[in-house]
């Protein structure tokens, strides 16, 4: 069973917590045991399985990815407008934000037991945004049954 989630952001950087999404997708899918993937869709946005719940730490992750990966894409060589498939409108410069996006998940892969998702007690599905605020960022959600 596949489903794609799809999230308008904010602000340019966020955690948005998406954990009763993905529990929502998993309960649709009458599955009861198995593995659950989620995919980010972007190369500019991430996951996480953190206490996503508790917005000073999801700020304190951005805070410290921003002191990591300095803020100024001028001083990075990626230019949109050069990627070859030449499907840039803009030319942004956003190379800080991909490279802060290696810094996260790309993919989250839980375990299903009983019809829910294991994980730790203060484990929550976080979506990373590093290149907002965008609209219609995509999260492919894929259960396979055991």
């Amino acid at each position: 069973m596949k489903k794609v989630l799809s999230y308008n952001t904010k602000k340019h950087a966020e955690i948005i917590l998406i954990t009763k999404d993905i529990e929502k997708v998993l309960k649709d899918s009458k599955v009861k045991n198995g593995t659950l993937f989620a995919y980010s869709l972007h190369t500019t946005l991430g996951l996480t399985l953190q206490e996503s719940a508790e917005v000073n730490l999801c700020q304190d992750i951005i805070d410290q990815l921003t002191k990591i990966v300095d803020d100024d894409g001028t001083k990075y060589k990626h230019r949109c407008a050069l990627h070859p498939s030449r499907l840039c409108k803009t030319d942004d410069i956003n190379g800080p934000s991909h490279v802060r996006q290696m810094m996260t998940n790309q993919t989250i892969i839980l375990d299903i037991e009983d019809g829910k998702l294991t994980k730790g007690q203060f484990q929550d599905i976080g979506l990373v945004e590093l290149d907002g605020p965008r609209d219609n960022r995509k999260i492919l959600v894929k259960i396979l049954e055991d």
